[in-house]
């Protein structure tokens, strides 16, 4: 009898064991919305201003391909500049892609064109030559054009030749400009990947809450989205998050003269209670954020989140505010600050082709 009493035991410790990794490893969806506040005048706190900019260099980041993407993502629907399927995938049907456009066609070939110009060696007149120099037609080297057929880089030369190369890893890396403002709400195509992937259209949960939050009046949409990834027990999750207004370099005059106005005056409240006279934005992005999370016995949510704000001179023209919380499973968490607010759902999310193997 105690021999079999162990046994139960030792069945029991199996089956912990054995199903111990499924939990550590699952997926899950988790669906974000942030909005902004009118300024509130009668608050006396004094926010934080950013240090630094966000470090973001290993954080995943499922909106650039989209918002920004690179030549790399733009060639993705090219059939020739897709990867070679392995053998054993031979008989796996090919994925199929929408067509590039011309638009997209000619914002590559622009890309590309100007990086080669900006390559193209300058030549010097020697500094101790005393003669006039007189100006010589330039040397318009021929540049090389993106073959949409083959997937090559070619360009004829002197001798009437064509040459053909492989785009280079600078010219993979090349982004379109960023876009003069994020949609709020902000999803992908909803299709399932081996990696974390953004939700489509219909993957949203909470459309009715962020459709209120429009609707009532000092509040401000800035960012709608939900993504699906595997959260590994133990390890850190992070990820960039960005909307609004994109504060490019190429701002007009009086937009210009409205921010440096506006700036010189949060400088002098600056120096008056004693902060540093120097407020700088740390993100071109009317909203910025890094989200942590971390998967143990519950979900543990780190987020640092950087919001401009022009409407109160007595604030920095760029407000930091970190919130921390442990997250329970399907529950709507609401993250509180006078001027920003976070909601943030987790839910746990099973895979089709799990579904699938379960039912067989």
């Amino acid at each position: 009898m105690k021999h079999l009493r162990l046994t139960s035991l030792g069945l029991a410790l199996v089956a912990l064991f054995t199903t111990a990794p499924t939990f550590a490893n699952s997926w899950y969806e988790i669906e974000l919305i942030a909005f902004s506040r009118t300024t509130d005048k009668s608050l006396k706190e004094q926010f934080e201003a950013p240090t630094a900019p966000l470090k973001t260099s290993n954080a995943m980041d499922l909106m650039r391909p989209l918002v920004q993407p690179a030549v790399a993502d733009l060639i993705k629907a090219i059939p020739a500049c897709a990867p070679t399927p392995a053998a054993s995938d031979a008989t796996a049907p090919a994925a199929v892609s929408a067509p590039v456009s011309t638009t997209t066609q000619q914002q590559i070939q622009q890309l590309l064109s100007e990086h080669q110009q900006t390559m193209q060696p300058v030549a010097a007149a020697p500094a101790d030559s005393l003669d006039v120099q007189l100006d010589a037609e330039p040397v318009v080297a021929s540049l090389y054009q993106l073959n949409f057929q083959n997937c090559q880089m070619e360009q004829w030369d002197a001798d009437g030749q064509l040459i053909s190369r492989a785009l280079s890893a600078q010219e993979l890396a090349l982004q379109l400009p960023a876009p003069a403002q994020i949609p709020a709400t902000f999803t992908g195509d909803g299709v399932e990947r081996d990696n974390a992937y953004l939700v489509g259209p219909d993957g949203l949960q909470l459309k009715n809450l962020a459709y209120q939050l429009q609707r009532e009046a000092g509040k401000q949409l800035l960012l709608h989205t939900a993504w699906r990834q595997p959260l590994v027990s133990g390890r850190n999750s992070r990820s960039h998050w960005y909307a609004g207004v994109y504060q490019n370099e190429a701002a007009t005059e009086t937009e210009q003269s409205i921010d440096l106005m506006q700036q010189v005056q949060q400088q002098l409240a600056a120096v008056q209670q004693g902060q540093s006279s120097l407020q700088l934005w740390y993100s071109p992005w009317q909203f910025d954020s890094l989200v942590q999370l971390r998967l143990g016995r519950f979900i543990q949510f780190d987020g640092t989140f950087y919001l401009r704000q022009l409407d109160d001179a007595n604030q920095p023209a760029q407000i930091a505010v970190k919130q921390s919380a442990r997250l329970t499973l399907g529950q709507i968490h609401y993250l509180d600050h006078p001027r920003l607010g976070v909601i943030i759902q987790v839910k746990r999310f099973t895979p089709p082709q799990e579904t699938e193997a379960e039912t067989l």
